[in-house]
């Protein structure tokens, strides 16, 4: 989908990092993490609770011999163990509006060194709570990317919508019931769909 090339934007607000250790949170089927594998050098962790998820990225990586720099573990956070300050860069897409940011971002912000570098994309909700909240602890914001409804629209949900669209197949159309549904509520109210990338410096 086309909102992989907004990471590529976030990406390219933080400085070049040789051979960088990254940790890629709530991976899902792993777009996100085979985009940094194809652009990245280094070594990629990506972890995410949802076993089918994980089991179609293992085959993602095993089918581009990347299995030598990508490490994919069926493992939530709160199960998750590495040594304080051992990631270069963290990618959180969605990560933290899933489990809690307030909850969860002090956990994160641990495992990365100090001048290491968080990418975080979250619902634009509580924007400003969300900025104060990371630089009180012990970040500083380097730059936000606001993805806002057009955005959304243009890029991600217009081309669902023109997958989905053409299949006729009733059993098959069933698997896409979750999309179809997310669709029709975005139609409805579009601005609940901003979010924003926080691009984030550890001090």
């Amino acid at each position: 989908m086309g909102l992989i090339r907004y990471l590529e934007k976030a990406f390219s607000m933080i400085p070049v990092i040789e051979n960088p250790r990254i940790l890629d949170l709530g991976c899902g089927t792993g777009v996100p993490t085979l985009w940094i594998a194809n652009n990245y050098q280094g070594s990629i962790t990506a972890i995410d609770p949802d076993r089918h998820a994980i089991d179609r990225l293992l085959s993602k990586i095993n089918d581009r011999n990347l299995s030598d720099r990508v490490t994919a573990l069926n493992i939530s956070f709160s199960g998750f163990r590495a040594s304080p300050g051992y990631f270069d860069i963290i990618v959180a897409e969605g990560f933290l509006n899933v489990v809690g940011f307030e909850a969860t971002f002090p956990d994160v912000i641990g495992l990365l060194r100090k001048n290491g570098y968080c990418i975080i994309h979250d619902a634009f909700e509580d924007h400003e709570k969300k900025c104060d909240f990371i630089r009180t602890n012990d970040c500083r914001i380097v730059n936000t990317l606001l993805l806002d409804e057009n955005v959304w629209w243009n890029d991600y949900y217009r081309q669902l919508e023109a997958e989905i669209k053409p299949i006729e197949n009733a059993s098959l159309r069933e698997l896409f019931s979750s999309d179809i549904k997310e669709i029709e509520t975005y139609r409805l109210s579009p601005a609940e769909f901003r979010s924003v990338y926080y691009i984030v410096e550890k001090l």
